[in-house]
């Protein structure tokens, strides 16, 4: 494996990302190296090179959370992924695991929860850094570009339709069929919902 990487970095807000020649990161205990193939483009990834919101991440630093591609390396003490997986990197990092966010499934709002692409270095790089706990495997047959946006948009839609407590053979209706709303139709007819799609045309 070679030394060092290209990434897209912001050095400065509201300015364009820096491509840049860098040193691969080491994966140190439980983390693992993860080798991009593909990565999706996310509003929040503009957000944060903009430094949009309150909480703004501290340049230098990589964007992107929707990363798809394979383990490269493991750190010590991995033993549920190996190199060789196919796997997709999300926005959440980690998060503390013991609080009560943490506990009922919504680790999302842990207040001590790390954002790829934000609080850590993210997907817009050849080479990333991740927790085994918080990545998902990805089939085979799965090609990495269409897989990528899953990883965000997929997740956020698919959350959004289980908290309607719509059952298959009952009606949804989705409203913007933008870049979330397409995949909640095809979510929603997957989940043998019907589906009633709006959008301003």
């Amino acid at each position: 494996m070679a030394s060092t990487m290209k990434a897209a970095v912001v050095r400065e807000f509201g300015k364009p990302l820096v491509i840049e020649e860098m040193a691969i990161p080491e994966p140190g205990p439980g983390q693992i190296l993860v080798k991009y193939e593909a990565t999706g483009v996310c509003h929040t990834d503009l957000h944060a090179a903009n430094g949009d919101w309150p909480v703004k991440p501290s340049p230098p630093f990589i964007p992107g959370h929707e990363g798809v591609g394979y383990v490269a390396k493991l750190g010590s003490g991995v033993s549920r992924i190996k190199e060789g997986d196919r796997i997709g990197v999300p926005w959440l990092h980690t998060a503390c695991g013991c609080c009560n966010p943490c506990r009922t499934g919504w680790e999302t709002l842990c207040g001590s929860q790390q954002n790829t692409g934000y609080s850590v270095n993210g997907t817009f790089a050849q080479y990333g850094l991740a927790d085994p706990d918080y990545v998902g495997r990805l089939p085979d047959n799965l090609e990495f570009g269409p897989a990528a946006p899953v990883l965000c948009a997929g997740v956020t839609v698919y959350k959004g339709l289980k908290e309607t407590e719509v059952r298959p053979g009952e009606w949804v209706v989705i409203s913007g069929i933008g870049g979330l709303g397409h995949m909640a139709v095809q979510y929603a007819k997957a989940m043998g919902m019907h589906v009633v799609a709006a959008d301003i045309f």
